[in-house]
């Protein structure tokens, strides 16, 4: 297994799957790599963390248990689909993923849901 470093220079990947395990503060990310094409890379990885958030229907502290399955691309570069659109892809501008902006992107996007106590659950 590899540990990565924060940022993977694009052209260091290969279609070999390349391993990386990032331990944040209270955010584990990890999972490989790959590159589908010159400007574009395959990312699967989990993101584990807990959290404490205040219900958002009656304020009461709960903790949340956060185990996402990511899969997620990289472009080098602007990345538009076969629909001209945008997909699940992140595109970095400097040939470079930096896998900290990823996993802390994430994690924040998860976080701007709504989550319910189990009492506010049953309503």
């Amino acid at each position: 297994m590899n540990f990565a470093e924060m940022k993977i220079a694009f052209s260091k990947i290969s279609n070999t799957p390349y391993t990386f395990k990032l331990d944040l503060e209270n955010i584990s990310f990890e999972g490989n790599l790959f590159k589908i094409n010159h400007k574009l890379v395959k990312i699967n990885a989990i993101m584990r963390s807990f959290v404490y958030r205040p219900c958002d229907s009656c304020g009461q502290e709960i903790k949340l248990d956060i185990k996402e399955n990511l899969k997620l691309f990289a472009s080098d570069g602007l990345f538009q689909d076969d629909e001209n659109t945008l997909s699940n892809t992140i595109e970095f501008f400097n040939s470079q993923i930096d896998l900290k902006e990823i996993a802390t992107s994430e994690f924040e996007n998860y976080l701007s849901d709504y989550f319910y106590c189990e009492n506010c659950n049953k309503m």
